[in-house]
């Protein structure tokens, strides 16, 4: 039976640390704090990815998903196109510099 540290287990998930951490601590990724470092079993690991994922995909075949982060990202879509460059106007790029070219 393999075992995964924090980090490991974090890069199994494809989250961040701090993320592995919060779950681990409120209880929703089993683990056990060993001394100063968190050991997760790798069945653990898997089965807790199985449920969400199968959670998330029920959720969404049913119509259930979040209508508020569906909002959000329409907000957020919506102002990059509104937002105006913040650049002064009449301002320009510099020109790239020239190189010298290289002689073999």
């Amino acid at each position: 039976m393999r075992t995964f540290d924090l980090i490991e287990c974090a890069e199994f998930l494809k989250v961040d640390r701090n993320t592995a951490m919060k779950l681990a601590g409120t209880g929703e990724l089993p683990g056990a704090k060993i001394g100063r470092a968190w050991v997760f079993l790798e069945d653990d690991v898997v089965a807790f990815l199985r449920k969400r994922t199968q959670e998330q995909s029920l959720a969404r075949l049913q119509g259930m998903h979040e209508q508020e982060t569906d909002a959000r990202v329409a907000r957020a879509i919506a102002k990059q196109f509104t937002t105006t460059d913040p650049r002064r106007p009449g301002r320009r790029a510099r020109a790239l510099p020239a190189l010298p070219e290289l002689t073999i």
